[in-house]
């Protein structure tokens, strides 16, 4: 027998839209740009971010991002880490070598397997980390 009180109903709702709101499935997230430089050649924008959202689960990280000029940022597209929603990141610079070499400093914490996974190369840009102490 289904639940149909109001309580009941109320709560099986709820229950069906946690994961939704979860995997973004909810509102935008909010997303505020701590420093943002474009590429020597004008190409391509490395930002350094700071993110939350996911409603009543939440979440809030920083991260940082390569994409070409134009495009829109996309918080879930950060170059570290293999979970990008999990906070392990902050003080993260960005400065860009050349118009082919990107750099990125940044400070870590968690597991290694959090600290260390990085995007090496993004639209043709190599990326050189420097996991400060």
């Amino acid at each position: 027998m289904l639940p149909s009180t109001p309580r009941c109903l109320l709560a099986a709702a709820i229950a069906a839209a946690l994961p939704l709101a979860a995997c973004g499935g909810g509102a935008p997230p909010s997303v505020e740009v701590l420093q943002e430089v474009t590429s020597p050649d004008g190409q391509h924008v490395a930002t350094s971010y700071y993110c939350e959202g996911g409603g009543a689960a939440g979440y809030t990280f920083h991260n940082v991002s390569l994409r070409r000029a134009g495009d829109e940022l996309d918080p879930m597209a950060g170059l570290l880490g293999k979970h990008p929603t999990w906070h392990s990141f902050g003080d993260i610079e960005v400065r860009w070598r050349d118009a082919d070499d990107l750099e990125v400093s940044y400070r870590a914490s968690g597991d290694d397997e959090q600290r260390l996974t990085r995007v090496g190369e993004r639209h043709g840009v190599t990326i050189h980390y420097t996991l400060e102490p």
